[in-house]
């Protein structure tokens, strides 16, 4: 159920919902077992992440019946815009519009599904989901050809979503992540934060990303790369292992849709090889100790996200069309990354040591791949 459903719930003013105001939310969408609970039965964890917060929620096992309805929820809270990266709130979907695309997604069974879209009395924004029995994807993982081809399968579903929203087109995500690159090329201010920390970026800084991801952009229309709905954040956190997947399921569930756009495919497909060298939310490092995606690997990847796309489409692309795309996209993938984090740099002063070398990681990564694609220098 994804249309906006009012719910006779007043969060307090810390935002932190009590257990009673979880169980209120739950059952007016589940009426035959929820609705009843005593609130002080239900096991419930919270955590506050960024614009948004989460919450996971289990209740008792009846004794005597089969339970009727999920014994587990997650609930995400969400607030309107995307805290610091404004400049893609004209592009990214709304609050509704992501819960739309979410439940629309969670139909093919890719997905979590959605059990509802509601807002409390005092205005706060929230979707009920499925609770998946998985755990977030591990760079490792990939190295499993089962894992890796429910990935390829996974995304390439999603890029050909019905997305019920209105779509930009291609290249105005890319006039906006051109204006966002050139306000940050060569600012003194990141300079200087850096070195505070001891980690220089005066490199990456003095270096035009810019007029780069036109010659990047450029080949790709050349070779008429494809486009479609692109998640952008691919970080492997947003892909989930199923514990134990049932005969025939998919092992993995793709989630969080906040930063859905109109791209060329080649931008996730890139961006997840790229992504299997980071983890962004590891306290000690965000450089995973692991090897990168190899070449076979990554064909693989491709192989079969053709396949599925040919079977959604009718179309006849070939494994070795979408690896030339994603070679490209590796590329786009780095930028967005890079923009970003400069974007978070500038707006809260920050001078974390780990996120400035994951910064030059990217760096490198990026200077690499635009040599070994012969691409002109600026």
């Amino acid at each position: 159920m994804a249309s906006l459903t009012p719910v006779e719930v007043t969060l307090p003013d810390t935002r932190i919902p009590t257990k009673k105001d979880i169980r209120d939310i739950i059952g007016t969408f589940m009426t035959e077992e929820w609705q009843y609970i005593d609130p002080d039965l239900l096991n419930m964890s919270y955590n506050a992440s960024f614009c948004n917060a989460h919450c996971r929620v289990e209740r008792p096992r009846p004794a005597t019946e089969t339970p009727q309805e999920p014994l587990k929820v997650f609930i995400k809270f969400q607030r309107e815009g995307q805290g610091d990266l404004e400049i893609f709130n004209s592009l990214v979907p709304t609050k509704q519009e992501e819960a739309r695309l979410s439940y629309e997604y969670g139909k093919s069974g890719l997905g979590a599904k959605v059990y509802g879209f509601f807002k409390t009395r005092d205005g706060t924004l929230g979707r009920i989901d499925e609770f998946l029995d998985a755990r977030n994807m591990e760079p490792e993982d990939v190295e499993n050809p089962d894992i890796r081809a429910d990935v390829a399968r996974s995304m390439a579903t999603f890029h050909l979503l019905k997305a019920p929203m209105n779509g930009q087109q291609v290249e105005t995500y890319y006039e906006v992540v051109d204006n966002g690159l050139e306000k940050y090329y060569k600012m003194d201010k990141l300079k200087t934060l850096a070195k505070e920390a001891g980690i220089p970026i005066d490199d990456l800084v003095n270096y035009n990303f810019e007029r780069r991801l036109r010659v990047i952009v450029n080949e790709l229309q050349s070779m008429n790369a494809k486009s479609g709905w692109c998640i952008h954040d691919v970080q492997f956190g947003n892909v989930m292992v199923k514990d134990h997947p049932e005969n025939g399921e998919s092992h993995v569930a793709l989630i969080d849709f906040e930063f859905v756009m109109r791209n060329f495919r080649a931008f996730d497909i890139g961006g997840h090889f790229m992504q299997k060298m980071f983890k962004w939310f590891d306290e000690e490092n965000k450089i995973a100790n692991c090897r990168k995606y190899t070449e076979e690997e990554k064909r693989h990847f491709c192989e079969v996200y053709a396949g599925e796309w040919n079977r959604l489409t009718g179309d006849s692309d070939t494994g070795e069309q979408v690896f030339k795309e994603s070679e490209y996209g590796y590329l786009l993938a780095i930028t967005f990354d890079i923009h970003n984090m400069l974007c978070f740099m500038a707006a809260q002063d920050n001078k974390d040591p780990l996120d400035l070398l994951g910064l030059n990681k990217l760096f490198d990564e990026f200077v690499s791949q635009y040599i070994k694609l012969g691409l002109p220098e600026i």
